[in-house]
């Protein structure tokens, strides 16, 4: 009994600081929902996740992605480089740590971003790069930390971080390249139409003839990607579950999706589809007369898109807009059952001790003396199923456990653009949705879920059921010498320090880049020179249910990007 004490006290130091970031990062959301940047920037930096070496990674990208809500671009630049370049060092790393994790709580690992989390590094640093060229002014710190003023940065200064933005670029590109290649892990996340069209737009606003180029090839990889991937998304599709499901078996059949019928387009895939159809074809039918053949029976455009290519003209202000935050990563609880535990075992002393009791005796003294419920009988709690071995979760004894679940995106409206020059609106456009982060975070924790629930709920299994054992072994001791009576409670004493314990070290890992928009949304528009206000309104069954002042934008000669989190 002294010996379970102790563990449950290191238990709670260890999951101390977990518990801890769960909070700070709810308390910094609620900061950034508000706008309240100085109160966020002031908390982030006394929290946890500043204080814990395991959070570096993490710490950096909210700090960046503050300072680039400030637009304080300078400042959120440079952090996205020591960001990015710390990835490259955790990922050189040993597995120690991992094989670690696996004894203790899985939040003390180090924070790694997930693959989604670390591709945005790449375009916040680019955009960062890109604002601060444009601007050609910096924010310099003044006498007092608190104090900033804006300083003109030299020309030869501009040229240098204009090259920034291309070769972040182009690392960004290598990125991608270097997870296709990889067979380490499977997952719909390692091709990605909406950092095709965000590094698309970038290169478009660079301008050059190279980098037009680019940019259209980065959009028919987009386009592609689009009509394959873009159906897992909810935003895109209605039947998007039943898809994600289809393509699955699809790509285990080593097949492609594209033939899949478990689709509900929305009016956003559509649109989204054929705007980027639009801009393939015409900047094909300009510069390249025999690859516009291929494409035109490759998309095979309506006459309505084939009109619109015809007399379409590239903008040369690109409306790059970020909406909403993220869904939240949650803790989500899971139902396993004893008897599917038990089968899991490899060690052989725990199996021979399992041998010893018998599998019968445990299950009656579980659903006996200590009490515990069947695995298909836990309220709210979600029980897990795996379909493929034919398994049914029921009449046994249950075990729960977490594991790290997100939401998809909720329901939106349909964006506007509205350009105006004093109370007169000059252009009103439709936004198209280039991607939702909620959409691809739910993906990638479902991903989490079907990779490693069998191996947690097996891991969680033997550690409950070696708690049932060694209450089983302390009720038998007592029962003989001081009866029933006092065997009951010590039994159930010691497996519920026991069980503290283990779901204290098996609390999911829900730590997450908190301050990621969920949707993008983009247009293109060609505006003469001189200063607008920008303005954007959300509509829903006809009806204007928000309306957002965007800021003004200032319109050059040459190409610009206007970028605004609303």
């Amino acid at each position: 009994m002294v010996r379970n004490y102790f563990i449950l006290i290191l238990v709670i130091i260890f999951s101390g600081c977990s518990i801890q970031s769960r909070k700070d990062q709810a308390a910094f959301r609620e900061f950034i929902q508000q706008k309240q940047w100085d109160k966020a920037e002031a908390f982030l930096k006394n929290s946890s996740l500043k204080k814990d070496e395991e959070n570096k990674l993490l710490y950096l990208m909210e700090l960046g992605n503050l300072y680039f809500r400030k637009e304080y671009y300078s400042k959120s630049a440079r952090i996205f480089v020591q960001a990015n370049e710390l990835v490259d060092k955790l990922y050189t790393k040993s597995v120690k740590e991992l094989v670690a994790s696996s004894i203790i709580n899985e939040n003390q690992k180090t924070f790694y971003g997930s693959l989604f989390e670390r591709s945005q590094l790449y375009y916040f640093q680019a955009l960062s790069f890109y604002n601060l060229y444009m601007r050609g002014e910096q924010f310099v710190k003044g006498k007092e930390d608190k104090d900033y003023k804006l300083e003109k940065i030299p020309n030869s200064k501009l040229k240098q971080i204009k090259s920034q933005v291309r070769s972040t670029l182009i690392a960004w590109d290598s990125f991608y390249s270097e997870m296709i290649r990889s067979t380490r892990s499977k997952t719909f996340l390692k091709r990605s139409f909406l950092a095709k069209q965000l590094a698309a737009s970038l290169h478009q606003a660079l301008g050059t003839r190279r980098d037009k180029e680019i940019a259209y090839q980065l959009k028919k990889d987009a386009y592609d990607i689009l009509i394959e991937l873009g159906p897992t998304l909810k935003i895109f599709n209605e039947e998007f579950k039943n898809y994600n499901g289809d393509l699955v078996e699809a790509y285990n059949n080593k097949k492609s999706g594209k033939s899949l019928t478990s689709k509900k387009l929305s009016d956003k895939f559509i649109e989204t589809r054929d705007k980027l159809a639009i801009e393939i074809l015409s900047y094909a039918k300009r510069a390249r007369s025999t690859e516009y053949k291929r494409l035109i029976k490759k998309i095979r455009p309506n006459n309505e898109i084939l009109k619109q290519v015809n007399s379409y003209k590239a903008g040369n202000v690109i409306f790059v807009l970020q909406e909403g935050l993220i869904s939240p990563m949650v803790a989500k609880d899971y139902s396993y059952n004893l008897r599917s535990a038990i089968d899991g075992i490899e060690s052989p002393n725990t199996r021979n001790l399992v041998n010893a009791i018998g599998v019968p005796v445990i299950t009656y003294f579980a659903l006996g003396p200590l009490g515990l419920g069947f695995a298909s009988h836990h309220g709210n709690v979600s029980v897990y199923s795996r379909h493929s071995a034919g398994e049914a979760i029921t009449k046994e004894v249950g075990i729960e456990f977490e594991l790290p679940y997100s939401p998809p995106s909720s329901e939106k409206g349909d964006f506007y653009l509205l350009i105006k020059s004093g109370k007169n609106i000059i252009k009103k456009k439709k936004l198209a949705v280039l991607g939702s982060l909620s959409d691809t975070s739910f993906i990638y924790a479902q991903e989490l879920i079907s990779n490693s629930f069998t191996k947690r709920a097996t891991r969680v299994g033997i550690k409950y059921l070696l708690a049932i054992i060694a209450a089983y072994k302390t009720y038998e001791t007592i029962k003989e010498s001081s009866g029933e009576l006092f065997a009951k409670p010590a039994a159930i004493a010691q497996f519920l320090i026991s069980q503290k314990g283990i779901k204290e070290t098996e609390k999911a890992d829900v730590r997450y880049w908190t301050s990621l928009p969920d949707l993008f949304l983009q247009q293109e528009l060609r505006l003469k020179p001189g200063n607008y206000d920008v303005e954007v309104t959300e509509v829903k069954a006809g009806k204007v249910i928000r309306q957002v002042n965007a800021g003004s934008v200032f319109v050059r000669n040459k190409p610009t990007i206007f970028s605004y989190n609303l």
